[in-house]
């Protein structure tokens, strides 16, 4: 692999780059987030400055919530599944009845499958590492897992952008059904996780046309050898 690969390891490392922010979203990254819920039941906004009224950020690995108190941001603690009936905590009450009532949906059996975020991200790193062997001239064997690792990446990627889209659009739906109108907005997470996804499908497509031209131009050396 020469530098005529070097794009595709670049998506491959943009990717794996992407894919750590959004697994890693609230309650780590507090700007990243999968869904917005406006907790007055108000229309929810994506944009900070407009957001006046409490709302609850729902992530990967948690959530973080904003009373509009002066307070900031409360989250909850990072793990993999998470209910958000324990959201009475960080509300200081009994739950309103947008999350009582039209969440419900988000219990921790469910949102155990979100691990697939981080089951994408190790696949890319490996594919990542990968790449890298090859690009250093390390023997042929690390050039073909890389092809396939990056594929096998592209296949997660899309899996896990399907669920995204499924899990927080029924939540979505739920609440904006309750409140009658758009309390529940998506959020930049889904985004960086569909650019992932492209990137990673693109990637192996990288990698093809690179060793073909690599190919052609030896192809291309030898029929144009001198005699002598």
């Amino acid at each position: 692999m020469g530098a005529d690969k070097i794009l595709g390891v670049a998506c491959l490392a943009a990717a794996a780059v992407l894919l750590a922010i959004v697994a890693f979203d609230v309650p780590y990254f507090k700007s990243v987030y999968f869904l917005r819920i406006d907790l007055a039941g108000a229309a929810a906004s994506t944009s900070a400055a407009h957001q006046k009224t409490p709302y609850v950020d729902l992530g990967v690995l948690g959530y973080c919530t904003d009373l509009q108190n002066g307070l900031g941001l409360q989250c909850s603690p990072a793990k993999i599944g998470y209910s958000l009936s324990e959201a009475s905590k960080y509300i200081n009450g009994t739950l309103p009845s947008i999350l009582s009532k039209g969440v419900n949906v988000a219990a921790a059996a469910l949102t155990k499958a979100l691990v697939l975020h981080l089951v994408a991200l190790v696949v890319a790193l490996v594919a990542f590492g990968f790449s890298l062997l090859a690009l250093m001239g390390i023997p042929f064997i690390a050039e073909c897992c890389a092809d396939c690792f990056s594929g096998f990446a592209g296949a997660t990627g899309f899996v896990v952008f399907v669920f995204d889209l499924a899990f927080f659009f029924i939540i979505k739906k739920r609440v904006n059904e309750q409140t009658g109108t758009s309390s529940a907005v998506m959020g930049n997470a889904i985004w960086l996780t569909l650019v992932a996804m492209i990137l990673l499908f693109i990637t192996p497509i990288m990698f093809m046309i690179g060793r073909c031209c690599g190919c052609a131009g030896k192809v291309g050396k030898v029929a144009y050898k001198p005699l002598h």
